[in-house]
């Protein structure tokens, strides 16, 4: 190698030497610094991901202690309100009072217990011939009374005979402590 290298006039060796410094530099460049590079900023991006999640975190712990709040709120409420009257009476009351309970065709109570220890009772009642002003009456009566009871679900059907008048069904739900 000295031979070849001395055999070179000046100027060729020290095109030599910049040519070796330069792959040499590309080479150190390209096996050390580029990927130290590259890992750096992988790095601060994963870094920076993980400021999001802890972001993210403490946003959805924020809502988790309203949602405890408002659950804790509501068993208070529920406790507050509950009455001895159950949603079944309380339904049929109701529909008595607004002239509703001879169009009563049938009342199925449920309950099931909740993993909070609190107990959700509804009834599915099945009405005929009531017309709308009636079923809106029975309804606000049933959502403002003191049971604090929720319609769940309602199918309403019009009557071939009357259009006027309307089939109806619905499950109303309340919460009670035990």
């Amino acid at each position: 190698m000295t031979a070849f290298f001395s055999q070179l006039s000046a100027r060729e060796r020290w095109l030599v030497l910049g040519a070796a410094v330069f792959v040499g530099s590309a080479l150190f460049f390209a096996i050390i610094v580029n990927p130290a590079m590259e890992k750096k900023q992988r790095y601060l991006r994963m870094a920076q991901d993980k400021r999001q999640d802890l972001i993210q975190f403490g946003e959805f712990a924020s809502q988790y202690r309203s949602l405890q709040s408002s659950l804790a709120e509501m068993e208070r409420k529920v406790a507050a309100g509950s009455s001895d009257m159950s949603l079944l009476a309380a339904m049929e009351s109701s529909a008595r009072k607004l002239g509703l309970a001879d169009r009563i065709a049938s009342m199925k109570p449920f309950t099931s217990e909740l993993e909070s220890g609190m107990v959700q009772s509804s009834v599915e009642m099945r009405m005929e011939k009531v017309d709308l002003k009636g079923l809106v009456q029975f309804i606000e009566a049933i959502e403002t009374g003191p049971s604090m009871a929720v319609t769940g679900r309602l199918r309403i059907k019009t009557r071939f005979d009357d259009p006027a008048l309307l089939d109806i069904t619905l499950l109303v739900t309340k919460l009670e402590t035990r």
